[in-house]
C-alpha cells in the first residue's frame, strides 16, 4: 500500500488542497484530516471524497493558520483521532498583490503571519508531533519513515515577481525553512520538501485580471494554465515513499516558465541567447565586450 498512514492537509477546502485529498484516497490513504478556514468549502471536500471513495475516514477540522492556537488544536485534533500524522501537506495560503511602493505594512504582515509564519508553525508542531512517533510499518518499503511534510510555497519564492513583493518575499521564507528543517531533521526519519507551482487555475489566481493571466501565457512554454490535480501529483509524489530519497529540496511545476531576460549566462565569457523563434545561439564574446 502506497499511503499506509495518517494524512493532513490544510487548504483543503478548495484548489491545490482540495486535490491533494482527493488524490490522496484515491492512492489509497484511508485516515485523512482536511483542515481550512472555509467550513464550506472542507465540507465540500469531504463530500467529495467520500463519492470518491466510502474506505476512507475522514477528520474535518476548523483550520486558521494566523493562529498558533488553531494549529496546536488541529495537530491535537488528528493525533488524538488518528494516534499519528505521517503525511502533512501545509497547502493553506493566500495571495495580495502589488509592488513595494504599493504594498500596505498591513498587507505585508498579513501575508506573512499566514503564508510564512502559519506554515512555519504548523511544520514545527508536526515535527514535534513526528519525532515522537514510532517509524511507520511499510511491508513493501525498507526504510522506515517517522514522517513526510511538504510545503507548498510558488515560483514567486524562487524567482521575484515586481507585482507580488510581499507574496514572494513570505514564499521564499518557505522554502528556506523547508531546507533547513529538512536537513535537520532527516536523521530521524522525517522528509520536509516544498512545490513551487507556477501559475495554477484556483481561486487564488482570480487576483490577477483575465487580460494579465492571457500575456502571462506567452512566458509558458506550455502555453497553458496548469491544473490544480497535476500540482496535487506532485504534492502527493513527494509525500510517499516513491520520493524516500528525497529531502530538503523544492519541486517547481511551472509549465515551462521562462527566465525573465532574453538570456542566461554560462559562467563568465559565454551566453545563451534565445531568438524570437525560439531557437537558441551561443555568443562566444565576453560579456564585458558585449556588454
Amino acid at each position: 500500500m502506497l499511503f499506509p498512514g495518517v494524512a493532513l492537509v490544510t487548504g483543503a477546502g478548495s484548489g491545490i488542497g482540495r486535490q491533494t485529498a482527493l488524490l490522496l484516497a484515491q492512492e489509497g490513504c484511508s485516515r485523512i484530516a482536511i483542515a481550512d478556514i472555509n467550513e464550506v468549502g472542507v465540507a465540500e471536500t469531504r463530500d467529495a471524497i467520500e463519492n470518491l471513495t466510502r474506505n476512507v475516514d475522514i477528520l474535518v477540522i476548523h483550520l486558521d493558520v494566523a493562529s498558533e492556537d488553531s494549529i496546536k488544536s488541529m495537530i491535537d485534533t488528528t493525533v488524538g483521532k488518528f494516534s499519528r500524522i505521517d503525511y502533512a501537506c501545509n497547502v493553506a495560503g493566500l495571495c495580495i498583490s502589488g509592488e513595494t511602493v504599493a504594498t500596505s505594512s498591513e498587507s505585508w504582515d498579513k501575508l506573512f503571519q499566514v503564508n510564512a509564519r502559519g506554515t512555519w508553525l504548523c511544520q514545527k508542531y508536526e515535527i514535534l508531533h513526528m519525532q515522537k512517533q514510532d517509524p511507520l510499518e511499510s511491508p513493501d518499503s525498507k526504510h522506515k519513515s517517522r514522517g513526510s511534510i511538504l510545503n507548498v510555497s510558488s515560483m514567486a519564492g524562487r524567482q521575484g515577481q515586481a507585482n507580488l513583493v510581499a507574496y514572494g518575499a513570505a514564499k521564499h521564507a518557505v522554502v528556506g525553512f523547508t531546507k533547513a528543517d529538512g536537513m535537520r531533521y532527516g536523521s530521524v526519519g522525517i522528509r520536509i520538501n516544498a512545490v513551487c507551482p507556477g501559475a495554477i487555475k484556483t481561486p487564488m489566481l482570480t487576483i490577477f485580471a483575465n487580460e494579465r493571466v492571457g500575456g502571462h501565457l506567452d512566458n509558458l512554454a506550455l502555453q497553458r494554465l496548469g491544473d490544480p490535480e497535476e500540482i496535487a501529483e506532485c504534492v502527493v509524489w513527494l509525500s510517499s515513499r516513491r520520493a524516500s530519497y528525497v529531502t530538503a529540496t523544492t519541486l517547481s511545476p511551472h509549465g515551462g516558465k521562462k527566465p525573465p531576460f532574453p538570456y542566461a549566462f554560462y559562467g563568465i565569457d559565454r551566453a545563451l541567447i534565445r531568438t524570437p523563434v525560439g531557437q537558441y545561439t551561443v555568443r562566444t564574446e565576453t560579456m564585458e565586450e558585449w556588454l
